[in-house]
């Protein structure tokens, strides 16, 4: 076959061999001719004919050129008037075609159809040639080679390279070109076999029934009427997995609040302090004109600061409705106060999939059965965004699935590549603005979450949009309660466009917001797991507000972390799923829950123990796990004596009243022994107050910690290279303790971190300043400064003041409400030794911490 390609002043012929196979595929001309017509009576007809092999030219006669246009195929890549008489006039036979006009420029033929060619430079290119033309810019722009199949796909959706390489181009506007930067919309989904049901159909309370229509619940959502299909009011025990904002809460609500009104108990549980307290709000709002009296259960922080809240102490006795922690009901359960609950009707578990956290998933799985066991006629319902192995937990639980897959309005979600800091604090004003600026057909105007994955940097983002007239706050842990309040508040009522968050507070955030930013990929010193991005995501669009989500990831170009660019991680979490969620133990967790089960009499038989732990994937024998519990003292079994040794399956198994108070202050076995035996062993000559500040420091340190923005900024400048601002990571401990660093300093800096190195660094550890000794140095210091009677508030600028180190008083607050948790602790394991002195000890620095 051969192809004929038209220039200015003459064709060009590209004999390619066999027409079979030649779509689609580079081909190499056998020679390249070009030719030139002269006109005559007849028309037109060869004037010169030359023939190029590679370096050589050979002139071909005209009677042969026609002969070999006889004997091929004939393609024209454009119509010709001229050319095609000249072959019409010849009897010749001739198509069309398109070739790639990239490889011609290199010598090569490539026949491209519309499925396989895009525009460029208004010509066609190949698709071969496309590709290698965007690695080459990708290269060139030092993008990830990963994120070559995103421009592929834009390719391939547009169509033109052109636009593909406007984007990668750094001229590029993403936000006037939104159409390009869209990776994928997730549809809502009309299922015409769900029918819709009026709300005022269900058989419940007339009083309940008129609360739900009062707040325009005047139809069961899809997910609300495949839980009552599937036995809801009928106390079967469900599985609820179904997108946010779904209508998975009211759920639980309906399941629960008739059989409140009914005598019977609800409970409603979820991970997060601020969540239950969220709930209880607004459960006593709705539901107390019922006659119904609701409490909260969580872990109580008594600590007396201003801008914090003081949760009420709430009976549980009398309680209908119970909204509470996780941990907050455990507790009852482990002090064998589960008859606080009797008459348990439902208990409802928000965010079930905690189940797969590292630190929290065992101890709810644990919960969990031991509620099955005290409670065996209660209904349970567990709910959850992201559940992608749900069938796994229904068979942990004994739950019937509902499942209902589409989210309740539409999801846009964008991929935006940023080069810079710069670049991309521009791009977030943009979008916060332009989100601002839309309205829902509900009349809300758009508001935004912006992700971050520092403290530091959600003051930085919001300080920036505030600086250009874009009213928005920075929102994290560390702010008091007050301070968080008034932002839900205002962002609720529409005063501001945008929060500013932390990754790791995206569960506890509950803003109804039609756009989420991810400013980073990175959550703390990780990438953000595909469970947790799926959690972020679902807080874009709420169908009580608005009409769509809509989500922006920005990795910045370049940006790597553990051996991961930010570009890839990025793809992979937009084409990726959530994870299966697993319930795998170790020792520890296998120790604390047998003990936390005889505690709560969930599991009162050496038998009982066997059946149900010979059922999980426990990495040690039962026997060993209760031989051990035996061992260390912190259980008790019916005729078991140093010469019995061996364990009958009917011997009753009871918790000592030092198993009992390690069970109740949730701690391991290794830290129960820890201090046990700091209280057995200490030295007379010892200041107890000190020793004992010291025990409940040990376990757990303070953390959050920060160079100061100003320091830390010189030193990155001075230095030429960059290092965390936590305090006490290891970059931040050999910069901050070297003296060549301390002299380049501004006097000011100079002196405050000199200060760290006298009050906190004065220890001989081999491994200094790699060694805890600062971190406890902190730490100590926070505690002397609040034994001092002074507010968290206060400790925050004095460790500013003086050592030039930020922290938040939310922050403090939270280590010192964790820190009397551990004397109390220490408080209970010095009752269980009947060590009267150190009992009152710990008493009087809990309350001398408490009150400040």
């Amino acid at each position: 076959m051969i192809i004929f390609k038209r220039t200015k002043k003459s064709w060009i012929m590209y004999p390619i061999g066999s027409p079979k196979g030649a779509l689609n595929t580079k081909r190499i001309p056998e020679f390249v001719g070009f030719l030139k017509f002269e006109k005559n009576a007849k028309g037109v007809s060869i004037n010169k004919f030359i023939a190029k092999y590679n370096e050589e030219e050979k002139l071909i006669p005209p009677s042969e050129v026609i002969k070999l246009l006889r004997s091929q195929t004939i393609f024209l890549t454009s119509k010709d008037k001229e050319m095609e008489s000249f072959l019409k006039l010849l009897n010749i036979d001739y198509r069309f075609t398109r070739i790639c006009s990239h490889c011609t420029l290199e010598g090569n033929i490539t026949i491209i159809n519309s499925s396989f060619s895009y525009s460029y430079h208004n010509q066609n290119i190949c698709k071969i040639c496309a590709e290698e033309t965007i690695k080459r810019e990708l290269k060139l722009q030092r993008f990830d080679k990963k994120s070559f199949k995103n421009f592929k796909r834009i390719l391939n959706k547009t169509g033109n390279l052109d636009k593909v390489l406007s984007m990668i181009n750094h001229n590029f506007d993403p936000v006037a070109n939104l159409n390009l930067t869209l990776f994928d919309e997730i549809k809502t989904y009309n299922n015409k076999k769900i029918p819709q049901v009026k709300l005022n159909r269900l058989k419940i309370p007339k009083k309940f029934k008129k609360i739900l229509l009062e707040e325009n619940n005047e139809y069961l959502l899809p997910v609300q009427y495949l839980a009552i299909k599937n036995g809801l009011l009928k106390d079967e025990d469900l599985l609820v997995v179904s997108a946010t904002a779904s209508g998975k809460t009211l759920i639980g609500e309906l399941a629960g609040i008739p059989k409140a009104i009914d005598g019977k108990k609800f409970i409603f549980l979820t991970p997060l302090v601020a969540l239950a307290n969220q709930k209880y709000r607004d459960f006593k709002k709705r539901y107390e004109s019922l006659g119904l009296k609701v409490s909260i259960k969580v872990g109580m922080n008594r600590i007396k600061a201003k801008e914090e809240l003081k949760i009420p102490s709430s009976s549980i006795k009398d309680a209908d409705i119970i909204v509470g922690t996780y941990e907050g009901i455990d507790f009852l359960l482990r002090s064998g106060k589960s008859d606080y609950l009797k008459d348990l009707g439902l208990i409802l578990i928000d965010e079930i999939h905690t189940l797969d956290d590292d630190e929290r998933g065992i101890r709810l799985y644990g919960l969990i059965k031991r509620i099955e066991n005290i409670y065996p006629s209660t209904q349970i319902i567990g709910l959850s965004a992201t559940v992608k192995n749900p069938k796994y937990l229904t068979e942990k639980f004994n739950m019937k699935l509902v499942q209902y897959d589409f989210r309740p309005v539409p999801l846009k979600r964008h991929l935006i590549f940023v080069r810079s800091e710069v670049e991309k604090r521009n791009i977030i004003r943009k979008l916060v603005l332009k989100e601002f600026k839309t309205k829902s057909s509900k009349g809300f105007s758009g508001q935004t979450i912006i992700f971050t994955n520092s403290r530091r940097k959600t003051h930085q983002i919001a300080n920036y949009l505030n600086r250009n007239r874009i009213n928005a706050s920075p929102y994290h842990a560390g702010l008091s309660y007050f301070k968080k309040e008034k932002i839900e508040k205002n962002f609720a009522s529409g005063k501001i466009s945008a929060v500013v968050t932390t990754s790791a507070l995206a569960a506890g955030v509950d803003f109804p917001a039609s756009s989420v930013i991810f400013e980073t990929l990175l959550m703390g010193n990780r990438w953000i797991s595909p469970n947790e991005f799926s959690q972020m995501v679902g807080r874009a669009g709420r169908p009580s507000y608005h009409d769509r989500g809509v989500v922006y990831l920005l990795p910045e170009i370049s940006n790597k972390f553990d051996g991961e660019s930010e570009e890839s991680v990025a793809i992979s979490l937009l084409e990726g799923d959530v994870e299966k969620v697993s319930i795998d133990y170790n020792e520890n967790d296998t120790l604390e829950q047998i003990l936390a089960d005889i505690c709560s009499h969930s599991l009162e038989k050496i038998s009982e123990i066997h059946d149900f732990y010979e059922k999980l994937p426990i990495p040690m024998s039962v026997g060993k796990a209760i031989d051990e519990l035996y061992d260390k003292g912190l259980i008790a079994i019916s005729n078991k004596n140093k010469n019995n040794s061996k364990l009958k399956s009917h011997e009753y198994v009871q918790p000592t009243s030092y198993g009992k108070a390690v069970a109740m202050s949730f701690l391991d076995i290794e830290n129960g022994e820890f201090i046990k035996n700091s209280l057995l062993h200490r030295s007379k000559k010892e200041d107890l107050y000190y020793k004992f500040m010291e025990i409940a420091m040990d376990l757990e340190y303070f953390e959050s910690a920060y160079l100061a923005p100003a320091v830390h900024k010189q030193i990155v400048n001075t230095l030429k290279v960059n290092f965390s601002t936590r305090l006490f990571s290891e970059s931040t401990m050999d910069i901050i303790s070297s003296g060549d660093t301390i002299a380049k300093l501004d006097t000011k800096f100079q002196e405050a971190l000199l200060k760290i190195q006298i009050d906190f660094l004065q220890c001989k550890c081999k491994d200094k300043p790699f060694c805890t000794c600062l971190q406890k140095g902190v730490s100590e210091f926070i505690i002397n400064e609040r034994l001092k009677r002074k507010d968290p508030t206060d400790i925050s600028k004095d460790l500013f003041s003086s050592y030039q180190i930020q922290t938040y008083s939310g922050d403090v607050f939270s280590w010192l409400d964790k820190f009397v948790r551990n004397l109390e602790a220490v408080k209970r394991i010095a009752n269980s030794l009947n060590d009267v002195k150190s009992e009152k000890i710990a008493n009087d620095l809990i309350k001398k911490i408490e009150k400040g």
